[in-house]
C-alpha cells in the first residue's frame, strides 16, 4: 500500500513538473509579447507626440510667415504711401518755383518794358517846361518891343538875373509874366510869385 501511494505522488510529482515545465516558456513568451508590445505602443505614442509636435512647429511657423508677408505687405504699401506724398511735395514745390520764376520774369519784363515810358514820359515834361518857358521868353520879349515902341510905358523894373531866379524857384512852374516883365512862377501849393531884384519871393494876388 505504500508502495502504492508513494508511485502515486512520484506520477503526480513528475505530472506537475511537466505541466511547469511546459507553463514555463509560455509564460516567457507571453512576458516578451508583453514587452514588444509597449515598445511598440511607447514608439508608437512617441512617434505621435512628435508628430503634433511637428504640425504645431509648422503651423507656428506658418503663422510667423503670414505674419512677416503682412507686415511687409504693410510697410510696402506705407513705402509707396510716402513715395507718392513725396513726388507730390516734389511736384508741389517745383509748380511754386516754376511760378516764382515766371513772376520774377513778368516783373523784370515790366520794369524794362516801363523804363521806356518812363523816360518819354520825363522827355515829354521836359520839352512842356521848355515850350512853357519858351512861350514866356517870347511874350517878355514881345512885351519889351512895345515897351521900346510906346513912350509912355515905365521904365523896366529892375529884376534879378536868372542864376539867382534859379535858385530861389527851384523847380516850381513858371507860368507867365507880368505886365512889368518879370516871371511869375507858381508853387506847389498855387500861390504865384516873382522873384524880385535881392533874391526873394514877392507873391502877387492871383488874376481872375
Amino acid at each position: 500500500m505504500k508502495k502504492i501511494i508513494a508511485l502515486a505522488l512520484l506520477i503526480c510529482g513528475t505530472l506537475a513538473f511537466n505541466v511547469n515545465a511546459q507553463d514555463a516558456p509560455k509564460k516567457e513568451k507571453k512576458e516578451k509579447k508583453e514587452k514588444v508590445d509597449k515598445k511598440d505602443k511607447d514608439a508608437d505614442k512617441a512617434a505621435k507626440d512628435a508628430e503634433k509636435e511637428a504640425k504645431k512647429k509648422a503651423k507656428e511657423e506658418a503663422k510667423a510667415a503670414k505674419d512677416a508677408e503682412k507686415e511687409a505687405k504693410k510697410a510696402e504699401k506705407e513705402a509707396a504711401k510716402k513715395e507718392k506724398a513725396d513726388k507730390a511735395d516734389k511736384k508741389a514745390d517745383k509748380a511754386d518755383a516754376k511760378a516764382e520764376k515766371k513772376d520774377k520774369k513778368e516783373k523784370a519784363d515790366k520794369a524794362v518794358a516801363d523804363e521806356p515810358k518812363a523816360e518819354k514820359k520825363e522827355k515829354k515834361e521836359k520839352k512842356e517846361k521848355a515850350d512853357k518857358t519858351e512861350v514866356a521868353d517870347t511874350k517878355a520879349e514881345k512885351s519889351k518891343k512895345s515897351e521900346d515902341k510906346n513912350p509912355t510905358v515905365k521904365p523896366e523894373v529892375k529884376k534879378a538875373d536868372k542864376a539867382t531866379e534859379k535858385a530861389a524857384a527851384g523847380d516850381d512852374k513858371v507860368i507867365g509874366k507880368d505886365d512889368k516883365g518879370r516871371t511869375i512862377y507858381e508853387g506847389p501849393r498855387g500861390g504865384r510869385y516873382y522873384i524880385n531884384s535881392n533874391g526873394n519871393k514877392t507873391y502877387v494876388k492871383k488874376d481872375n
